[in-house]
């Protein structure tokens, strides 16, 4: 019996709660092998001092001007 064979017996054994257990799971580590393949450059000294500005301004309340984000994404 292959593996996928094994994993189809098991799977059909369980209880729907903890079927949708495995698919949460399964979903998850999809995305996580993805993002492990992507291409990712390092972020410049630069670049990680204006994202921790802007994180620490969105915890703070200070939030972001939409206005702003419109007219940089030409809307």
């Amino acid at each position: 019996m292959s593996t996928l064979e094994k994993a189809i017996v098991l799977l059909k054994g369980l209880s729907q709660e903890k079927l949708d257990m495995v698919v949460y799971i399964l979903e998850s580590l999809t995305v996580k092998q993805k993002l492990e393949s992507m291409n990712t450059e390092e972020l410049t000294p630069e670049e990680a001092m204006i994202i921790d500005i802007a994180l620490s301004e969105l915890e703070n309340g200070l939030g972001v001007d939409a206005e702003i984000v419109w007219e940089e994404a030409g809307i």
